[in-house]
């Protein structure tokens, strides 16, 4: 019987967190290294969660504040945000660290992006949430800035408060969390490729690149549901 193959399917779980500016560096590079290879490969995204500091108050904490907190001097602070600031606009992002409102518990915004991936929309709504935390800085620890976030996705008022105060959801959120810092997964973004590899950092879209061209056959699971047959069974 003959089939018409289609492309290998890869799959990268992107563990990350919305405060952290390395995790949208490094979507970025990712998606630079998927439209290199569009043509070579099926891509299945998806973010996953994880918090670089889960004490932060649900209100959040100012940021400047914390910020001096966590890294201990206005001149470290300076140094590092320089230096993520100078990556990200070699990639069009122009971080905005100095008018950052607060820092915030990211528990809320992992909510809407578990959601937002069963409706197919979770890239986009990934891209908003960077984008209102680190480049047009707004108080996402505001249910309210939320909820205007999600219009843009047709979501109304009710279903973005319903979303972040799902216990049963941010319970499973947290249980996702503790499975990965049990993989000793301790710094954000690390990429899970089909469910094997793990590439830890932002790392550079060529190496994405080299990665999923060194992909074996044996890394790609088996579906018979991937291709097409002659007799129409699959599609």
């Amino acid at each position: 019987m003959e089939t018409l193959k289609l492309n290998p399917v890869i799959s990268v779980d992107v563990v990350s967190d919305v405060a952290c500016p390395w995790c949208y560096i490094g979507k970025k590079h990712l998606e630079a290294a998927i439209k290199q290879l569009q043509n070579e490969f099926e891509f299945k995204v998806e973010f996953k969660p994880f918090q670089l500091d889960p004490t932060i108050p649900k209100d959040g904490i100012d940021s400047k504040t914390y910020f001096l907190n966590k890294f201990g001097s206005e001149d470290r602070l300076e140094q590092i945000f320089n230096r993520v600031e100078s990556t990200g606009a070699s990639l069009g992002i122009r971080f905005n660290f100095n008018k950052i409102v607060k820092a915030i518990n990211t528990l809320p915004l992992h909510a809407i992006l578990k959601m937002a991936a069963k409706e197919n929309i979770q890239q986009q709504v990934a891209d908003k949430l960077f984008e209102a935390y680190m480049v047009e800085p707004q108080n996402l620890s505001d249910e309210n800035v939320l909820i205007l976030l999600m219009k843009d996705f047709g979501w109304d008022a009710d279903k973005t408060l319903a979303v972040i105060h799902d216990k049963d959801l941010i319970k499973s959120i947290k249980e996702e969390i503790i499975g990965y810092q049990q993989m000793q997964i301790t710094g954000v973004p690390y990429f899970i490729i089909n469910n094997k590899y793990g590439v830890s950092g932002a790392q550079p879209s060529e190496m994405f690149v080299n990665a999923f061209r060194s992909l074996k056959p044996e890394d790609f699971p088996v579906n018979e549901d991937l291709s097409c047959s002659i007799d129409g069974n699959n599609c």
